[in-house]
C-alpha cells in the first residue's frame, strides 16, 4: 500500500474513534439519565485513550515523515501530511494514562458544573475545577512554550495564537469599542423594550420560532436536529448528522432565537464541509475562529440586521401574536440591538460581547500561570466585570458559573470567539462587494446568496489552508479587526445618533 494511502486508512480511524466520542458527549449533555455519569466518563476515557492510542502510533510517524520528503503531492494531500504532523507531534507529547485521565475527569467535571450552576453554590464544583487547572497546567508543560505556559493552550485552538498577539488586539478593541459603549451608556437613551420584558414567552413558541428561522437560513434538518441543553452548542460527527442546541427562557426570547441561529451557524458550516475530503483532517472545519465567525455572522451580522428584523417579524407575530401587537421592525431591530453592559456572554450585545471575553482571558491568563488560584476566582470574576462593565453579579450562577467551558478542561478557548467576530465582519464585507442585492436578498428572506459565498469560500476549502491564509484567499486581504470596527461603529451611529 502507497504510503499516503496508509496513512489515510489510519487517520479515517482515529476521526471514527473521534466521531463516537462526540455522539457520547452530545448525549451526555442532551438525553443521558443522571445515574449513568459515572458509566460514561469510564466509556469517555476509554475513547479518548484508544483515540490516543492510535493517533501517537510510531507508524503514523514513520509514514508522515516518509510522505514530508516527498515533492509530488498536490495541495490537498501537503495539508493532511501537515495537519497530521501537528496533531502528532501534540498527542506524543501527552501520556497515555494522562490523556485517559483528563477524559475521565472531565465527564465527571461536567456534571459538578452543571450541578453547582443549577442550586448556585461554587463549593459543588470547586475541587473538580481545582483538579481541571491542575490537569490543564499539566497539559501546557507536557506540550511546551517558549515565552508563557498559556501559550500552549492557546494554539491548541487556533494554530499559532500567543498571548503576544492576542494582547495588542483586545488592546486596539478596547480603544474603538468601549468609546461607543461608554458613549450609548451616557447617553442613556434605550430602545422600547417593554413588548419583551412585560411578557412571559411560551417554549413552544420559542421552539416554532428557532426552527423556522434555522429552516430559512439553510440549515438541513434531513442531516441534522435541534434540543435543549444547559449550554448551547454545535456537534455531531458529519456532515451529515450535525447536532445543535439552544436554551430557553420564559422571560427572554432573544436568548433562545440568536442562541439558535449562532449554533445553526455552526451547523451550516459543519453540513458545507467538502465531502471528497470525509475522514481526512483537510476536511475538517478550519479551526475555532473560522468557526466562530460562521456563528456570529448569522447570528448578529445577519441575524440583528434591519432587513433580518423586517423579514423576521411576520414569524415573530405567528409564534407570539398577543406579544407582538403593535410592534414594528422598527422596535425589534433596536431591541435586538440594545447596548447595554450584562452579566452573561451568551446574551451580550455585540458592542459589550468582546469585554466579556477579555474578561475570561485575563483570568484565565493568571489562572494558569498561577497568579490566582481557584479559591480566588469567584470573586476576581466579579471584580473584573465591575471594573470592564460596572455591573457585578448577584450570584455565581449569573458570574463565574455561567461558561462550560472550564468543566471541560477548554482553557485557551474563549479568545477564538473574538477571532470569529473579526473574521466575519471582513468576510462580509468581502461578501457584500461580490453581492450588491445582499441587503434586499436578507429582506425577503433570500439566504441562499450569502450561504453559497461562505460555502465556496469558507466551507468547501475545509482545513487545506491555516486560518489566517484562509481569510486572506477569501477576502484578498490579512485577518484585521478594521472591518469589525467600522461595521460596528456604523451601526451604533444609526441606531443611537452618534458619530463616535
Amino acid at each position: 500500500m502507497d504510503a499516503y494511502e496508509e496513512l489515510l486508512e489510519r487517520l479515517k480511524n482515529i476521526d471514527l474513534i473521534s466521531q463516537i466520542g462526540g455522539l457520547l458527549g452530545w448525549d451526555q449533555e442532551v438525553l443521558m439519565p443522571p445515574k449513568a455519569a459515572a458509566l460514561r466518563a469510564e466509556q469517555l476515557a476509554w475513547v479518548s485513550k484508544t483515540g490516543h492510542e492510535a493517533t501517537t502510533d510510531p507508524r503514523i510517524g514513520e509514514l508522515l515523515t516518509e510522505l514530508e520528503a516527498r515533492e509530488d503531492l498536490n495541495d490537498v494531500q501537503s495539508a493532511n501530511v501537515r495537519l497530521a504532523r501537528d496533531s502528532y507531534d501534540k498527542a506524543t507529547k501527552l501520556p497515555t494514562e494522562f490523556v485517559e485521565e483528563m477524559a475521565k475527569h472531565k465527564s465527571q467535571s461536567l456534571i459538578s458544573w452543571q450541578k453547582a450552576r443549577a442550586e448556585d453554590d461554587f463549593s459543588i464544583f470547586r475541587d473538580d475545577l481545582a483538579k481541571m487547572v491542575y490537569l490543564a497546567r499539566q497539559k501546557a508543560d507536557y506540550l511546551g512554550y517558549e515565552e508563557l505556559r498559556y501559550d500552549a493552550l492557546l494554539d491548541i485552538y487556533e494554530s499559532g495564537l500567543t498571548v503576544s498577539r492576542v494582547d495588542p488586539l483586545f488592546a486596539g478593541l478596547r480603544e474603538n469599542v468601549a468609546p461607543l459603549v461608554k458613549a450609548v451608556v451616557e447617553r442613556g437613551e434605550r430602545p422600547e423594550m417593554g413588548f419583551i420584558e412585560n411578557n412571559s414567552w411560551s417554549q413552544s413558541g420559542q421552539e416554532s420560532l428557532s426552527q423556522s428561522v434555522s429552516e430559512a437560513l439553510g440549515f438541513d434538518f434531513a442531516a441534522g436536529r435541534r434540543d435543549a441543553s444547559t449550554h448551547p452548542f454545535c456537534g455531531g460527527p458529519n456532515p451529515d448528522d450535525v447536532r445543535w442546541t439552544t436554551r430557553y427562557s420564559e422571560t427572554d426570547p432573544f436568548g433562545s432565537l440568536y442562541g439558535s441561529m449562532h449554533e445553526t451557524g455552526h451547523g451550516l458550516y459543519e453540513q458545507g464541509r467538502p465531502r471528497n475530503l470525509d475522514f481526512q483532517p483537510a476536511g475538517q472545519a478550519n479551526g475555532l475562529g473560522v468557526h466562530e465567525s460562521q456563528s456570529r455572522l448569522f447570528e448578529n451580522q445577519v441575524g440583528r440586521s434591519r432587513e433580518f428584523c423586517e423579514w423576521a417579524l411576520p414569524i415573530w407575530k405567528e409564534n407570539f401574536p398577543e406579544n407582538m401587537e403593535g410592534v414594528s421592525a422598527e422596535d425589534l431591530w433596536r431591541a435586538v440591538n440594545l447596548v447595554e453592559p450584562s452579566l452573561i456572554r451568551t446574551e451580550s450585545d455585540e458592542a459589550t460581547y468582546n469585554l466579556h471575553i477579555m474578561i475570561r482571558y485575563e483570568v484565565e491568563k493568571k489562572l494558569i500561570a498561577g497568579e490566582i488560584e481557584v479559591d480566588d476566582l469567584p470573586d476576581v470574576w466579579d471584580d473584573m466585570y465591575e471594573e470592564f462593565l460596572g455591573i457585578r453579579a448577584p450570584n455565581r450562577t449569573l458570574g463565574v458559573l455561567q461558561d462550560i467551558h472550564w468543566s471541560m478542561g477548554a482553557f485557551g478557548y474563549f479568545p477564538t470567539y473574538t477571532l470569529g467576530n473579526l473574521y466575519a465582519a471582513q468576510l462580509l464585507a468581502k461578501a457584500r462587494e461580490d453581492l450588491p442585492d445582499h441587503d434586499e436578498q436578507i429582506r425577503n428572506g433570500d439566504f441562499a446568496p450569502i450561504l453559497d459565498w461562505m460555502r465556496s469560500r469558507v466551507h468547501a476549502r475545509g482545513s487545506i489552508l491555516e486560518p489566517a491564509a484562509l481569510i486572506e484567499e477569501a477576502t484578498g486581504s490579512p485577518p484585521s479587526p478594521d472591518a469589525f470596527v467600522e461595521y460596528l461603529q456604523d451601526k451604533v451611529k444609526r441606531l443611537y445618533g452618534l458619530t463616535a
